[in-house]
């Protein structure tokens, strides 16, 4: 139902790799599900899941990241040398993890940032133990907004952060499992003072959120599972509310 692979791709080349490479890997996936399947990736990109209440949000239920290992993050960008490996990780429904995959088999070969990597290896994601209370680390930004007038975002320091985060969180429950989520769920940052603000540039503007910190999740497992694999908040098919699972206990 909901997995996470890790890609490890190698630079073809020496250069620079923009921060700001979100929206061409989100293009990147699709591309890639086109290939195996071009209808199913036009239906996720235009219409994707609608959740089952009144509102009807519209979700695509994929995540994922770019983690770079020792590597210079200078003001050009994020310096790579020929040879070099990252990790992309995907992360969320089988089936949009499973035509990604499939269409790498046709195609292997990435374009971020003028840059080429070709896929070197595909691995298992580590081992998770999901449990009542979970810490994970959000590595890319956990973005939250409003419309009033314009999109106004929010920010961890308003219980609103939180109380839209749920409900962003119960809407990919109810896809996922076909129905809603009646248990308890707790959202905490550990530690507010590591709070970073941070945005990226997309086609239509900027998206705003925060990161690097520690973040307590309280749940059944089911929910803790919806949490790690899809993101939380907002975005999360553009790279944003990825999670690292830390630790957890009942």
């Amino acid at each position: 139902m909901l997995s996470r692979k890790v890609i490890v791709i190698k630079s073809l080349q020496d250069g620079y790799l923009n921060y700001d490479y979100q929206y061409e890997v989100s293009k990147i996936i699709y591309n890639k599900i086109t290939l195996f399947d071009k209808e199913y990736a036009k239906m996720l990109h235009d219409e994707g899941n609608k959740s089952t209440d009144d509102k009807g949000k519209k979700f695509k239920l994929f995540n994922f990241a770019l983690m770079f290992k020792d590597k210079k993050m200078v003001s050009e960008g994020i310096k790579l040398y020929k040879d070099d490996t990252i990790e992309l990780i995907i992360s969320g429904q089988n089936k949009v993890i499973n035509a990604l995959l499939q269409g790498l088999i046709i195609n292997k070969k990435f374009n971020i940032s003028n840059m080429i990597f070709d896929v070197s290896t595909i691995k298992n994601d580590k081992k998770v133990k999901f449990n009542k209370i979970n810490i994970y680390k959000a590595i890319t930004p956990m973005v939250e907004s409003i419309y009033d007038n314009g999109i106004k975002y929010l920010n961890p320091y308003q219980i609103e952060y939180y109380n839209a985060i749920k409900q962003n969180l119960n809407r990919k429950y109810s896809i996922i499992y076909g129905k809603d989520y009646t248990g308890e769920l707790k959202i905490m940052i550990e530690d507010i003072l590591k709070v970073k603000e941070k945005t990226f540039n997309i086609k239509q503007g900027y998206i705003r959120g925060y990161a690097k910190f520690e973040v307590l999740v309280q749940s059944d497992k089911d929910m803790q599972k919806v949490a790690y694999y899809c993101g939380l908040g907002q975005n999360s098919s553009l790279g944003a509310g990825f999670l690292d699972y830390i630790t957890g206990g009942e």
